[in-house]
């Protein structure tokens, strides 16, 4: 279980909303073209210390597998854990609890195994249930949304897995609807995008397979 330690992460400088986000549905095969708010991209580009800030959710996955090599994914054991994590992930067997609802929904791919994720929203601690497996991803609502985003860090920090978590796992939660995300939003300290949970789906099983 990681531990946050912000000294190197601060406050994105710009409001959340700095622009109009999108949850306009994609095909999962087009989830990796999907482009990255141009604020959410920049930080991306600083906290990964690249030249260049990665335009779509592709060229981010790309980062990561460029940025951690062969520990890339991630084994379960190297998840974003916390015993007080608002994403719960069941097994037949197994529960584990995730501060990142994407950590939650890679699992199968991870176990090979359908898990029953239960999150429970930053805003108003609604609940939102999914059924994943490799094959995909039943939501309840049907409607649910998750939002991605990452916090701004002092240019040069190293890149760690751990520094990865702190400043986007935060940030990448379900919601029930748009409105819940964007009452989220509009408080919190980072810039964020949203998309359809399907979606989030469609972007955990890419970065199975980065």
């Amino acid at each position: 279980m990681w531990e946050s330690d912000s000294a190197n992460v601060e406050p994105s400088g710009e409001p959340s909303d700095a622009e109009p986000n999108t949850t306009e549905s994609s095909d999962a095969e087009s989830v990796e073209e999907r482009r990255v708010r141009p604020d959410v991209a920049e930080n991306l580009r600083t906290l990964f210390g690249t030249d260049d800030r990665p335009e779509t959710f592709g060229g981010w996955l790309d980062t990561l597998a460029d940025t951690f090599g062969d520990d890339w994914p991630p084994d379960v054991p190297e998840l974003c854990h916390d015993e007080d994590g608002r994403h719960r992930a069941e097994t037949d067997d197994e529960t584990y609890r995730f501060v990142c609802v994407l950590d939650a929904i890679l699992l199968p791919f991870l176990v090979d195994e359908s898990v029953e994720v239960y999150s429970a929203g930053p805003e108003t601690g609604e609940t939102v249930t999914s059924a994943v497996s490799q094959a995909g991803i039943e939501t309840d609502p049907e409607d649910a949304v998750l939002s991605f985003g990452v916090a701004s860090v002092e240019p040069g920090t190293e890149v760690t897995a751990r520094l990865t978590y702190e400043t986007m796992c935060p940030y990448i939660h379900a919601f029930p609807d748009r409105d819940a995300y964007e009452q989220w939003d509009e408080r919190t300290d980072a810039p964020t995008t949203a998309m359809p949970l399907s979606d989030g789906f469609a972007l955990a099983r890419a970065m199975a397979r980065a």
